[in-house]
């Protein structure tokens, strides 16, 4: 919606806009609390009670989304909308490949099928030159990012819940 407002704006005022959408954004973290795509991959690592939906999501490494701001920023030739989604992977895909690396962890178990949605695209980023990290850096580097930020730490009493944006609807 937000996006939907700019571009109406910047049509009513003349102006140029540029745009990059990100996917699934994760990473190492600057603030010391979990963002809601932050507490998707927890969830993911930890379990919980309700279903995971096993959409194609499409991740991406928040160094990685800072480069593709600044390359369209940069770039003379930007224009339009561009879409940042690097690395699409499962619900169940994530879990398994996250499994192989950290296996101490509960893991989530419940993922219900879902039906499958039009894949994103970064097509277009990518003929300006952007190129992104591995999903299994972005995987590590978020996983210890939260490990030391006690985010995955069992809390008694306190049962995690995925966020909203990523629940079965």
């Amino acid at each position: 919606m937000a996006e939907h407002a700019a571009w109406e704006y910047a049509e009513k005022n003349g102006l140029d806009l540029l745009t990059v959408c990100p996917s699934v954004v994760l990473g190492p973290l600057l603030q010391p609390t979990a963002s809601a795509s932050s507490l998707f991959l927890i969830y993911a690592t930890k379990g919980g009670p309700e279903p995971m939906p096993d959409f194609v999501w499409h991740i991406v490494d928040v160094r990685d989304l800072a480069d593709a701001l600044l390359l369209v920023y940069e770039k003379p030739e930007s224009s339009g909308r561009y879409i940042c989604a690097a690395h699409p992977i499962s619900s169940r895909e994530l879990v398994d490949l996250l499994k192989g690396m950290y296996p101490n962890y509960g893991y989530q178990k419940n993922i219900v099928d879902v039906p499958p949605s039009a894949p994103p695209t970064s097509e277009k980023l990518k003929k300006l030159g952007w190129k992104c990290r591995p999903l299994e850096e972005t995987l590590t580097d978020a996983v210890e990012c939260y490990r030391e930020a006690g985010l995955l730490d069992e809390l008694e009493g306190h049962t995690l819940h995925l966020p909203p944006l990523f629940k079965v609807t």
